[in-house]
């Protein structure tokens, strides 16, 4: 099984930790927005997990860091592909930031 068929089934569980977390930081903004939010985290959770396994803590760090500013479920899904699809960390890190406006 390739890489790009192995993130085609991501773990439930790591999803299902943010969106978790995501209501119980949401519960002032709403039940919907929590669950959206918590959504969101757990996709960012799973992509700084997927980089650091495949280029090292570093990069998983420095992505970490860019992460925190997406909000965007396309540009998460986007990051996702570009973590598989890319040859080195480096590279990885300049998609993400060239997708920062």
């Amino acid at each position: 099984m390739t890489l790009e068929e192995r993130v085609a089934h991501w773990p439930d569980e790591w999803i299902h930790q943010g969106i978790e977390q995501g209501i119980e930081q949401g519960i002032g903004l709403g039940r919907e927005r929590g669950v959206a939010e918590g959504h969101r985290q757990g996709q960012r959770e799973l992509l700084r997990r997927l980089a650091e396994a495949r280029f090292g803590p570093r990069t998983a760090e420095r992505l970490s860091v860019a992460l925190r500013r997406e909000d965007d479920p396309s540009r998460l899904d986007a990051i996702a592909l570009a973590v598989v699809r890319c040859e080195t960390g480096d590279e990885l890190l300049r998609q993400v930031h060239a997708g920062d406006h």
